[in-house]
């Protein structure tokens, strides 16, 4: 290949890939906008010059180094070659490469402000349209014409190119474009239904066309102007949510100062709408189908905003209420509260403020579901506000509740109101409700502590003491330092005690020991102000007579311990305290040493009397706990000291009294009677003395002082008041007497007992019996039988009731008389003549036969056989009186033969009646009764009948061994 054809070629193909790179670099600008909202760049259509360039054989070409072309050069190049290549399509495409570029001058010329800059690129646009309308870059051609008339300010021609365009390639990737730009000349030619028609297609492709929010924009404006205002207003709200939505915080996603434009348009055009329709009603409802958008609150804030511009406070008061009432929960929601009032403030609407600041509070606080659902970190927008409000809330409430209870008073009574308690009480209750959510919602607040002061006081008023006691304990509790602490502390109480004097009987005791409680809290907090002793000894006084000793002795203790010159009322109390405490738990030298330092200070005489009782009683008890110890000397000297506390008091002899009991009890009967001896002289009459004599004379006879004891024993058988005492006491008396062998005492008391008591019969035979003795050792015989007939005549009276004794004694008595009987028998004597004497003894022994007959009556074994004995006694001694009775003188031999048989024949049945009696002991013997009379029996028979019962006994050998 030759030189010149190389150069040649190289040329053709520096050119070729100058237009490739060109054709490849070709784009449609768009009417106006940025870069990123123009269409997607025009490929020009040619020869695939890629392949030419591949087919050519391979060519080392030298390094050419690159040419930075100019604009002109471009064009030069292209006109160069415009309509030279091969190829109807290539050179289209120049054509229209040439277009483009005439058209980039012309906008830059009209920037500059060049005359009718478009025409040179119009007339290319229009010569490439003339030679192929078909052509596959018709579209492109029809949209830069259009474009051109446009900015030529011939927006007929403009709109008749867009037709085309649009009726023609339907598909076009300029149709978009297209449709915008038609609605728009038709807007400006106030064709808003066509206008409309254009813009609704726009906005049906979405967002994915850059002309969407515009074409929504211009589709809200279009239905605005066709009075269609709710639906231009939804489109307003869908440019709202483009413009919007991806920032809840009410900034726009483009922050471009065009977009800050649009988005300000917009804002204002929908106020106007909505001044049109219901406003803030409408607005909501609005909200509402959308799903309350996050960009919803600068709707409302707009337009509240415009309101007040316009000076229509009541409407902008109520857009902000609206809001609220649509999106109670919104984060925004308290902004939009604050909005309300402050435009209330501004507008100059003060009545109204203070309510919209309680439903702050109530929509917002911390009782509130709006508090409940969000966190901290949401509240702390409006928390501020929260507390400014609530302070100012519960302030002018209180001043309210005031104020009534104020005018309340000044007013006459006939024109005060109907119910004063309860309005008074409705208007502290809602002060106090104010400052308890105050309390609650801000508890590290620096005014914490007075707001729940401020709370117990409404609180106190509204006359509600238990929720003012609680709010004055949490003062106490946790602002202890605060400087109404004490304050609150004291009211508190105070509160209690109402609250105490109230109780129904099954709270009572609660109460009660809420008030200790407080009371007790109180003293140990506030130790220096003055009314503390008083609350703790109240609370010490209320802890005892509710039976809790040893908590009231701790308190009374601690009391003198802490405050050691407290007032003398206060001093009383607490030693009043610990003297009964100390009393209750048995430490009574404790509690004597308070009852002597309570004596010593200035008490009534009635206090005075009160507390030596209880003095008197501590010693008393001591004595009883150290004689429950065995401290038996300590016990009595207790006991006796009472008398010298208080002579007169009932312990004092009651004291002695027992201590004459421990030391009869130790053993020293002697002191212990001498004692008592000292109580009956200092108290004579006294109850405990009743007994005195009897325990006296108890005493003598222990100690052997039988003379005394008599003595105890006979005043005791006349004083007496129990007769069964008297009676015993002259028995008693009677016994000693006997016993110290004083027989006329003896005599005189058994004589007085046996006339005076007749039951029981068994001692009052006794006496009988006693009386009968002393008569023996008087010698009186005499008036021994009187009693020995008395105790006979006693038995025959008591009949079969006798006792053993009864019969006994009656048979002995029977005996004597008896004896008294043989005696007179045995004192008569046989003399002559015989007939005579003998007619009186035979009188004589039948009456002492009689008379042991009477005693063997008793069937009492030893007086049976003694009668027996005596009566076979009596017939032998007659049988024997008569055999050894005088003879008569002067009588023959014969005669006093015949005599002595006829004495013999007189006395041998008497001696055989004898020995029949003897015979009847004998048998006794027999029957296991053998007594000396028996034995006498034996012996009378052995001298009557010795052939008989006069034998010896004879040994017989017993035989131990068979031989």
């Amino acid at each position: 290949m030759s030189k010149v054809a190389v150069v040649g070629l190289n040329k053709i193909c520096w050119l070729l890939c100058i237009i490739t790179l060109l054709l490849g670099g070709c784009s449609i600008l768009p009417f106006m906008g940025d870069d990123e909202d123009r269409p997607q760049r025009i490929k020009a259509k040619g020869p695939k010059m890629g392949r030419v360039v591949a087919g050519l054989p391979e060519l080392k070409l030298p390094q050419v180094p690159a040419v930075e072309l100019t604009r002109d050069d471009v064009m030069a190049a292209y006109n160069r070659v415009y309509g030279q290549l091969g190829t109807t399509a290539e050179n289209y495409a120049v054509g229209k490469r040439l277009a483009d570029l005439h058209m980039e001058i012309a906008e830059e010329a009209d920037i500059d402000g060049a005359s009718a800059p478009y025409e040179i690129a119009i007339d290319r646009y229009e010569t490439l349209l003339a030679e192929d309308a078909h052509a596959e870059q018709a579209d492109a051609i029809l949209y830069q014409l259009a474009r051109g008339h446009d900015l030529a300010s011939n927006p007929d021609r403009a709109l008749d190119y867009l037709n085309r365009l649009i009726a023609s390639h339907p598909d076009s990737v300029f149709i978009p474009e297209a449709r915008f730009r038609r609605a728009e000349i038709r807007f400006s030619a106030e064709r808003y239904k066509d206008a409309a028609e254009d813009y609704t297609f726009v906005v049906n492709l979405g967002e994915q066309t850059s002309y969407f929010r515009n074409a929504t924009y211009m589709l809200g404006w279009s239905e605005f102007k066709r009075m269609r205002f709710d639906e231009g207003l939804a489109q307003f709200f869908n440019v709202l949510d483009s413009l919007l939505q991806a920032q809840p915080g009410m900034q726009s996603s483009d922050d471009s100062s065009l977009t800050r434009e649009l988005l300000d348009d917009t804002f204002r055009v929908v106020n106007l709408a909505l001044s049109y329709l219901d406003g803030a009603a409408t607005l909501a409802q609005e909200m509402q189908k959308r799903g309350h958008p996050d960009w919803q609150y600068q709707a409302y804030q707009r337009l509240a905003q415009d309101y007040f511009s316009r000076e229509r406070f009541l409407d902008s008061v109520n857009t902000w209420q609206v809001f609220i009432e649509h999106n109670p929960l919104d984060l925004r929601a308290p902004a939009a509260h604050e909005g309300m009032v402050k435009t209330l403030i501004d507008a100059g609407f003060p009545a109204d403020v203070l309510n919209k600041k309680q439903q702050f509070i109530e929509r917002y606080g911390v009782y509130s579901m709006f508090w409940e659902i969000h966190g901290e970190q949401a509240r702390e927008s409006y928390v501020g506000t929260l507390h400014q409000y609530l302070s100012e809330v519960a302030k002018l409430a209180h001043a309210d509740a005031q104020n009534f209870e104020q005018e309340q008073a000044e007013l006459p009574r006939k024109m005060r109101h109907s119910q004063p308690l309860v309005r008074r009480a409705e208007l502290y209750l809602t002060a106090a409700r104010w400052y308890e959510e105050m309390t609650v919602t801000f508890p590290n607040d620096p005014r914490t502590a007075e707001y729940v002061f401020l709370l117990g006081e409404t609180f106190t008023e509204a006359q509600e003491p238990a929720k003012a006691v609680a709010a004055y304990q949490r003062v106490v509790r946790d602002f202890p330092e605060y400087v109404k602490a004490p304050e609150a502390g004291y009211a508190a109480i105070l509160g209690l005690s109402n609250l105490v004097s109230s109780a129904a009987p099954e709270e009572l005791e609660l109460w009660q020991r809420l008030k200790i409680d407080a009371q007790i809290e109180f003293a140990l907090v506030f130790p220096g102000d003055p009314r503390a002793p008083s609350v703790q000894a109240d609370a010490a006084d209320t802890l005892f007579a509710m039976g809790e000793t040893q908590p009231a002795l701790d308190l009374a203790e601690n009391l003198l311990l802490e405050w050691p010159n407290v007032e003398a009322p206060l001093k009383v109390t607490a030693l009043k305290i610990i003297g009964h405490g100390r009393f209750e738990q048995a430490q009574y030298a404790a509690a004597e040493s308070a009852y002597l330092q309570l004596l010593a200070l200035a008490l009534s005489d009635e206090e005075q009397t009160t507390i030596r009782s209880q003095l008197v009683a501590a010693v008393y008890k001591q004595g009883e706990a150290a004689e429950e110890r065995g401290e038996l000397l300590d016990a009595v000297g207790h006991y006796l000291r009472i008398a010298s506390i208080d002579a007169a008091a009932p312990l004092a002899a009651q004291g002695h009294f027992d201590a004459i009991a421990v030391v009869e009890t130790a053993g020293d009967v002697a002191r212990a009677a001498q004692m008592l001896e000292e109580f009956r002289n200092k108290w004579p009459g006294h109850e405990l003395g009743k007994e005195t004599n009897l325990r006296l004379a108890a005493m003598y006879e222990k100690t052997n002082n039988l003379t005394a004891a008599t003595k105890e024993y006979v005043a005791l058988s006349e004083t007496a008041p129990d007769a069964e005492v008297r009676r015993q006491s002259l028995y008693r008396a009677a016994e000693l007497s006997l016993e110290t062998k004083n027989h006329a005492a003896a005599i005189e008391y058994f004589r007085d007992y046996a006339h005076t008591y007749k039951q029981p019969v068994d001692l009052r035979l006794e006496a009988m019996h006693r009386m009968d003795e002393l008569y023996v050792l008087t010698d009186d015989p005499q008036k021994r039988r009187f009693w020995l007939a008395q105790k006979i005549k006693l038995h025959r009276q008591l009949g079969t009731n006798a006792s053993e004794r009864a019969t006994f004694l009656a048979a002995e008595a029977s005996m004597v008389l008896a004896d008294d009987a043989r005696l007179k028998f045995a004192g008569v004597r046989l003399g002559h003549p015989l007939k005579n004497t003998l007619r009186s003894k035979q009188r004589a022994l039948k009456q002492a036969v009689k008379a042991y007959e009477k005693v063997a009556d008793y069937k009492v074994a030893q007086f049976n056989t003694a009668a027996t004995f005596q009566i076979a006694d009596l017939y032998a001694n007659l049988s024997k009186s008569l055999l050894s009775s005088a003879r008569p003188k002067n009588l023959s031999e014969l005669e006093l033969e015949q005599y002595e048989i006829l004495l013999e024949e007189q006395a041998f049945p008497f001696e055989e009646q004898a020995m029949s009696l003897h015979e009847i002991n004998q048998r006794r013997a027999w029957d296991g009764t053998y007594d000396s009379w028996v034995e006498r029996s034996f012996s009378e028979l052995a001298r009557l009948m010795p052939a008989r019962f006069d034998k010896v006994e004879q040994e017989v050998a017993v035989v131990d061994r068979i031989h």
